[in-house]
């Protein structure tokens, strides 16, 4: 069910709740779940079945009855407001701020198959937006926001199974996966932060917009083998004036995406571009995609070097708190994705190889891994293990990572793996 925590999102010592009271909001009947409670439909009361306007969905038949009467209903969530005190540092949203907090509706196994399927149509949509941009200038505004509205879906219905695909990489159309796997990551990140579903379609929309500058940019600098001149780097430092110029242009495109593509890399120390402007004028979801953007390239191959293992990245990330990026912000992204991400290649203490399935998002040090190699690194009847609740190995000792690996590492691609992880998770 819909609420709110205080923990999730403020520490005890910073926040206290001062008052509770009710929202509505819109969803699909397809992520309505038991304990709900229905306080409008997309109909009249009279024209339906229901005994009573407005209630609470106590079983699996009136679930069922809403899904085959609605294709959407009004829910009730609870909202606290927050009195956060002078000396904290909250985010720059509001302090009377409204966070949601979201559980997963189904089992990533459930979800993995349907967003296979959304991924790969989202990457084709998202070539062709970028396509359509570079060839003639023009932006599906439409399409965009049926792409974000696709990633929103999935999240909402599981967190991890988008977030474990895009461990799927091609090198060849960087700049368009690079730019929707910026979008899953936003999105899902949001959820975390408790923005609306509204805030996670803007969000969204920045991140699968935050490059479109780089359609203007010539294909031989971005497909370049070798690392760039200096002249060549001034050229690719111009995208974002040209996303900007792009977007500004554009009816339809929410207006937020335009200042995300035009500050994306600018840094709160002001050593960023185009402007070196710092903090305090750098918009608060250019600050979310800053991160993200920069995390997502380095764990990326690239024509010209080889990507980090997503420990290493959030290491590296991590060590510019402050002085590159937001810390509050950074905070809840490396907890939301583990330092070991969905889709990451692991070495166990034992030596057995596996691939993250999902993270326990209260312990990102401890998630669910596939075991595919065993000890000696030859393929072994594959099984699953939890580390939150502490696993015995072979030698009677409790499982743990060792190490983050590349992805491709002993010969294993993560995509060769999708059955398995829908048949066992």
């Amino acid at each position: 069910m819909l609420e709110f925590n205080n923990n999730h999102y403020l520490n005890r010592d910073m926040a206290e709740a001062t008052s509770t009271e009710y929202i509505e909001l819109k969803r699909s009947v397809d992520l309505l779940e038991l304990g709900m409670f229905i306080t409008r439909l997309d109909r009249s009361w009279e024209d339906t079945d229901f005994l009573s306007q407005g209630f609470q969905i106590n079983t699996l038949e009136e679930l069922h009855a809403l899904q085959e009467t609605c294709e959407y209903v009004f829910v009730r969530a609870a909202k606290q407001k927050w009195h956060v005190e002078q000396d904290s540092q909250p985010d720059e949203r509001d302090a009377l701020d409204e966070k949601i907090v979201y559980i997963n509706k189904i089992p990533i196994a459930q979800e993995l198959n349907h967003a296979r399927s959304a991924y790969k149509h989202a990457c084709s949509q998202t070539a062709a937006i970028l396509d359509s941009v570079r060839l003639n200038g023009e932006l599906d505004v439409h399409q965009v926001n049926q792409v974000v509205d696709d990633c929103v879906d999935s999240i909402l219905r599981n967190d991890s199974a988008l977030i474990w695909l895009t461990q799927i990489r091609n090198k060849d159309n960087y700049t368009a996966e690079h730019s929707l796997r910026t979008c899953i990551y936003a999105v899902a990140l949001g959820r975390v932060l408790g923005f609306q579903e509204l805030e996670l379609q803007n969000i969204g929309a920045c991140g699968l917009l935050h490059d479109v500058g780089k359609t203007q940019i010539p294909s031989a600098i971005l497909a370049k083998q070798d690392n760039l001149t200096l002249e060549e780097l001034k050229i690719v430092q111009q995208h974002p004036a040209y996303g900007k110029k792009l977007l500004i242009s554009k009816a339809g495109v929410y207006p937020g995406a335009v200042d995300v593509a035009y500050c994306h890399h600018e840094r709160l120390d002001g050593s960023g571009y185009p402007r070196g402007i710092t903090a305090e004028r750098i918009p608060y979801y250019a600050k979310i995609i800053a991160i993200i953007d920069s995390y997502d390239s380095m764990i990326s191959d690239k024509p010209y070097s080889q990507g980090m293992t997503t420990l290493d990245a959030c290491r590296h990330i991590y060590q510019c708190k402050d002085t590159l990026y937001d810390k509050a912000i950074l905070g809840h992204f490396i907890h939301f994705i583990g330092i070991y991400a969905p889709g990451s290649l692991v070495e166990m203490n034992t030596g057995e190889v596996g691939i993250v399935i999902e993270t326990n998002n209260d312990e990102g040090i401890k998630p669910k891994v596939l075991l595919i190699l065993g000890s000696d690194k030859q393929i072994k009847n594959e099984r699953i293990i939890d580390l939150k609740k502490g696993d015995i190995t072979f030698t009677n000792t409790i499982y743990a990572i060792k190490k983050s690996l590349s992805n491709g590492a002993y010969g294993i691609k993560i995509e060769d793996y999708m059955d398995s992880i829908g048949a066992k998770a």
